[in-house]
């Protein structure tokens, strides 16, 4: 005796554990030889970035660089400001059980904070906590029973169905090249300080075997000059650029994910046509890479039952990634910074920068609630004619909340937050207000477990014989099909005999009359 049904190839991405843990790398910034010796430190800038990852057995191979950006006056020369740049690279090994090699591996990486101390004049001691989340995913295909071909002889339990599975990832390299000019109000170079180029994917379509990405690099350049009141310079400049990623498989249609990272950033200074510097010569390395994704949604079997025969059910759970919502928030944050008495008067502010960190996130009434904080740096002329330049940092605490629809308590979110505007304005000698125009953007997902029917089988000598007529009466939670198949019915046949306005849902202690007759047989 058998049961014949069709049958639906699935595949759906399957999450794994996620680990997320701090990380300390120790090092040391060493001043190159031909700058100077450290008299006073203006600031420490960090910024590291992921260069690779791998999934081994059982765990995933994280490689990383850390690079540093110092800021100094130096001994015996209080006119000017000396940079000094380092790096060093790590290597991490994240215990995730049941991870296999070829499995999609996601890390997240962001520095939390920088503690340094000068050893002697020309090294830095230093240490980075760095924030590290990983994900794994594993791509299951599962043959599933789709329907069946008697619908009577089998009652079966439909339900909707919404599945990603990942289609491919790829990357690459590419490198832009461009020159740079200062505008005409701004005074000429006589050093690059600090540079910083922030990549965006603006669009990204999939074609055969490729994801096609446009974006900006945001660019940042501090410079000096050799204008006694203005002698730090900020110049903001936009690169656009166009570049693929291949992904074999791929094809148009497809759904695509896709970044892109600033990998190396070179800045040369180069002279005019009148012979002053003010030409910058841009040389960047980008990373890029992208995902394209299949889906399925539709309705599949869940459960199934026969009236007079007893079915042995082949099952297995699969977890559906399920995109709850996402949104953003813009605010502005006002802060007055206090210079402290120990530190020189300010004459004019000439730069200032924040940078966002996202501490913890709670969720509660449909809201998601993110708490964090901004990293602020104020370069300055003091009145003190000696001194080129001073710094002021300051940490400013910030909360923002964001209502994503059907949401719950029990999903998670991933929390991003950008500074889109910085100004500021100087109040008196000892006090400098800063603005911060602040992006938080919130993405909630949640996994949701369900079962499919993978095969069934009639279990011979064990066929029903209990026909009869039965008062039920209906107990909380109880759906139509709950209850014809505790009877061994079906639906129809209690909805002939009952009197029922709403179909969906069933009353509690309500009574249910359940007439059962066998009179058909699967062959």
């Amino acid at each position: 005796m058998t049961i014949e049904y069709e049958k639906k190839l699935l595949k759906v991405d399957q999450p794994l554990e996620e680990v997320v843990f701090q990380h300390l790398a120790e090092g040391e910034l060493v001043i190159p030889e031909g700058k100077p010796d450290i008299a006073k430190i203006l600031d420490l800038a960090t910024f590291a970035y992921v260069t690779g990852k791998e999934v081994v057995q059982d765990k995933v191979m994280v490689e990383g660089i850390i690079r540093y950006n110092l800021l100094y006056i130096a001994v015996g020369d209080n006119s000017s400001v000396v940079q000094a740049e380092d790096e060093m690279g790590f290597t991490l090994y994240v215990d995730i059980e049941g991870a296999k090699p070829r499995m999609i591996a996601q890390v997240s990486l962001e520095l939390e904070h920088i503690d340094w101390h000068i050893e002697n004049s020309r090294t830095l001691n230093l240490k980075a906590v760095l924030n590290i989340g990983c994900k794994v995913r594993q791509l299951l295909q599962l043959e599933v029973i789709k329907d069946f071909v008697d619908q009577e002889a089998v009652q079966a339990l439909m339900e909707p169905i919404k599945l990603t599975a990942s289609g491919g990832i790829g990357s690459s390299q590419t490198i832009i090249r461009e020159d740079v000019e200062i505008p005409d109000d701004m005074p000429s170079a006589t050093s690059v300080l600090r540079k910083e180029a922030n990549a965006r994917v603006l669009e990204k379509k999939v074609i055969d075997n490729r994801i096609i990405i446009q974006g900006e690099a945001d660019l940042k350049i501090l410079y000096e000059t050799d204008e006694p009141q203005d002698p730090i310079q900020l110049l903001q400049y936009q690169i656009p650029f166009a570049h693929f990623v291949e992904v074999q498989g791929a094809y148009q249609g497809m759904d695509c994910d896709a970044r892109a990272l600033t990998q190396e950033l070179d800045i040369s200074m180069r002279q005019d046509v009148v012979g002053d510097t003010r030409v910058l010569a841009i040389d960047m390395i980008l990373f890029l890479e992208g995902e394209v994704f299949e889906f399925y949604e539709g309705d599949i079997v869940v459960d199934a039952y026969s009236p007079g025969l007893k079915l042995d059910l082949k099952r297995e759970k699969i977890k559906q990634i399920y995109q709850a919502g996402k949104d953003q928030a813009q605010s502005i944050i006002k802060e007055n910074i206090e210079i402290g008495e120990n530190m020189p008067p300010v004459a004019n502010v000439l730069y200032s920068d924040a940078k966002p960190l996202v501490t913890d996130y709670h969720i509660s009434q449909g809201q998601v609630i993110v708490d964090g904080a901004l990293t602020g740096l104020v370069f300055y002329k003091p009145e003190d004619e000696g001194l080129p330049v001073n710094s002021v940092q300051v940490d400013i605490p910030f909360t923002q909340t964001i209502e994503i629809e059907g949401i719950s308590e029990d999903m998670d979110c991933t929390c991003n937050a950008t500074v889109l505007y910085i100004s500021h304005t100087q109040v008196s000698p000892t006090e400098i207000e800063l603005k911060v125009t602040l992006l938080v953007q919130v993405e909630a997902e949640a996994i949701r477990e369900k079962e499919v029917l993978l095969d069934v089988e009639v279990v011979e000598g064990d066929q029903r014989e209990d026909s009869g007529v039965y008062i039920y009466f209906v107990q909380p939670g109880d759906s139509l099909w709950s209850v014809a198949k505790k009877y061994n019915t079906t639906i129809s046949s209690i909805l002939k005999f009952n009197d029922l306005e709403d179909t969906d849902s069933l009353e509690a202690g309500s009574k249910l009359m359940v007439f059962k007759r066998l009179d058909f047989s699967v062959s």
